[in-house]
């Protein structure tokens, strides 16, 4: 049987993966590389915890290791490291290097409870001052109000929405494929009338051509107007991730189940859109308010 070690060197070589799946990846490793999968057991991913809490946030030195930055993490924080060990191990699964009958260690691990933050998301006003000043101020590209309304009408990651050609893309339909997702499996997502507009006037819609392509057909570098976007909006620091996080907060509040927001965010586990649920709740204490509380 295979070393968590050689489990990850493995997970990690069979696509790419963001900064902080590799961090995750790294601590797990440095807990248990050494131990087969099937050693490890709760109590040891419980210490670890302890252990990954104690140790708070880290930041990089240049030239150097990184340090502690003296931030506790939040329990959203490390219960994405949790998250991170099951999908290992669902990983090993598949390959058949486990038995189907066996239970990750993570499955015994009680998740820390999340807060709420509403800085964590673009609430639907904000994405509107968003797209006055992407009207304004993208005059070189001129794809970024689309870009945006993609985001956040669908719920779809940067990183898929960056790879998306024409091909994938039915107006008539209105529908996108996305072949890969983060999870691994393909979806198809369904666009809003207002997308569709803002996707028909764009130029450049021959088949094999990227929907978000630059001048010459690559990947545009979109990063420096979002920012400046943002800065104008009075937004500045946003991230382009809290589109898709203020697309699930959107749906909880109009009243989506949970059942929906994962079918249509491409969730696998009820615990990640488990964030999105307080926003349906907070929706129905504001009904029960007005119709209830008269004195």
């Amino acid at each position: 049987m295979p070393t968590l070690e050689t489990t990850i060197e493995a997970f990690l070589a069979s696509r790419e993966f963001d900064q902080a799946t590799v961090s995750r990846c790294a601590f797990w490793s440095e807990q248990f590389g050494h131990k087969q999968l099937a050693e490890i057991t709760d109590d040891d991913v419980d210490a670890a915890l302890v252990r990954l809490a104690e140790r708070g946030r880290l930041k990089p030195r240049r030239g150097k290791e990184k340090a502690k930055a003296g931030k506790p993490l939040s329990g959203a924080s490390i219960n994405r490291y949790i998250t991170q060990l099951g999908s290992l191990y669902k990983y090993a699964k598949r390959l058949r290097l486990l038995p189907r009958s066996f239970v990750a260690p993570t499955m015994g691990i009680e998740k820390y409870p999340e807060k709420a933050d509403p800085e964590r998301y673009l609430r639907t006003e904000q994405v509107e001052r968003l797209i006055k000043v992407a009207r304004l101020l993208d005059t070189k590209w001129g794809k970024l109000e689309a870009l945006i309304l993609f985001a956040y009408h669908t719920g779809l990651r940067v990183g898929n929405l960056m790879e998306i050609t024409w091909r994938d893309v039915d107006l008539e339909a209105k529908t996108v494929r996305v072949t890969c997702t983060k999870n691994g499996d393909p979806i198809i997502s369904p666009l809003s009338s207002r997308l569709v507009k803002a996707l028909d006037k764009l130029t450049g819609k021959d088949l094999d051509n990227l929907v978000f392509a630059g001048k010459f057909g690559q990947p545009y570098s979109w990063r420096r107007i979002w920012n400046k976007v943002c800065k104008e909006a009075g937004l500045e620091g946003r991230n382009f991730h809290q589109l898709r996080h203020g697309c699930g907060h959107a749906l909880a509040s109009s009243g989506a189940n949970q059942a929906q927001i994962m079918a249509v965010m491409g969730h696998k586990t009820l615990t990640a859109s488990a964030r999105y649920m307080h926003a349906n709740v907070d929706d129905k204490r504001a009904v029960i308010a007005r119709v209830f509380d008269h004195g």
